[in-house]
């Protein structure tokens, strides 16, 4: 039993997929309509009556029998008759959503995030489109499960909705969506990754490896031509929304985000996408939030002076940290380098 002191991200903990815990949990689910069914644990059940609300934002049981119901936590506990403290080590440990580290600071947000409007302006790319990708069966997650546990990765996939593409062929390119604060996917990113643990690129991009697909697909009669589909969005932008009350981390690259996310997943990483994104207009999504800022090495001076003057925006809080760890002769260095060298690969 770990300490009863131990702060586990409820919020995120309970926004895992309920049908996801029932199946990890053992549990026979009928699908009916829009929601699935299995034998509630509240009471002597012989007949599915437990319904699992699997719309859009729900993610909630309820008992049609004898009225009870909740979420996942909940859930869990009536299911194995645990404790909360019980049932959230068991779900922190199973999908790889870990506790806060002992000595490690625990930001606070300040105030309520405002959720800023969409530009008119912009075009979108169906989600339909955007869902079809999502797979772990792509370059960057090949890597990555060399790293960390399977089920993390997956866990991973389904936060960040990063697919798997086929282009000049390879059938493993990454994809990385840009997803808004309202949900609307501006842009996909489409990245290839070298996987030979043996190569001195392992788990990097090669120069030349990096697209946007909503332009390929306007050439290819996909989408309508001469849609604005904007580049300008944050990496995890959609989650700013999901988690309003979890302190964000921002980084440079969506690889580094990702990384980030399966090492301390008790935070929200989001990343700016490039050096120069970091600007008010990419991060009004931002606005009110405390947000732990590690720039890559050689961005450390542009993003801490970019910051000061955003003071208004948000609670930006810039660390040196690349700079103080990273190698003498290494000035791209960034927070995913220094993950991946403090990770034991899994064997």
């Amino acid at each position: 039993m770990n300490s009863l002191h131990e702060q586990y991200n409820t919020e995120r903990l309970n926004a895992i997929s309920i049908t996801e815990v029932a199946r990890h949990l053992g549990d026979h689910l009928k699908r009916e309509g829009v929601s699935y069914k299995t034998l509630c644990p509240w009471h002597a059940d012989h007949q599915p009556s437990l319904s699992f609300d699997v719309r859009t934002g729900n993610n909630y049981c309820h008992c049609f029998s004898c009225n009870k119901g909740g979420d996942v936590i909940a859930y869990v506990m009536q299911h194995e008759g645990w404790t909360f403290q019980q049932a959230c080590q068991w779900l922190s440990r199973e999908f790889g959503i870990g506790t806060i580290p002992a000595g490690m600071p625990v930001l606070k947000p300040r105030r309520k995030p405002v959720m800023q409007p969409t530009e008119a302006a912009r075009s979108y790319i169906p989600q339909e489109m955007a869902d079809e990708l999502v797979s772990a069966e792509n370059s960057l997650c090949q890597c990555l499960m060399l790293v960390f546990r399977h089920e993390a990765v997956e866990w991973m996939v389904e936060e960040y909705h990063i697919g798997s593409y086929s282009m000049y062929g390879r059938d493993n390119w990454t994809v990385f969506p840009c997803i808004d604060i309202h949900n609307n996917v501006c842009n996909l990113k489409i990245q290839w990754y070298d996987t030979d643990p043996q190569s001195n690129m392992f788990g990097h991009c090669p120069k030349g490896n990096s697209y946007w697909l909503a332009k390929t697909w306007m050439k290819e009669g996909k989408l309508p031509a001469g849609g604005n589909y904007t580049t300008k969005c944050l990496f995890g932008e959609h989650l700013l929304s999901r988690y309003p009350s979890t302190a964000v981390v921002l980084v440079e690259s969506p690889k580094n985000a990702l990384i980030g996310a399966l090492a301390y997943p008790q935070w929200v990483w989001i990343a700016a996408g490039n050096k120069g994104m970091f600007k008010r207009e990419v991060l009004k999504p931002l606005q009110g939030r405390d947000v732990m800022v590690i720039p890559d090495r050689d961005a450390i001076g542009d993003w801490t002076k970019a910051a000061a003057g955003m003071a208004d925006l948000a609670n930006f809080v810039v660390s040196d940290f690349c700079e103080r760890i990273a190698p003498k002769d290494s000035l791209k260095y960034d927070i995913a380098d220094y993950l991946l060298a403090a990770t034991s690969p899994l064997t």
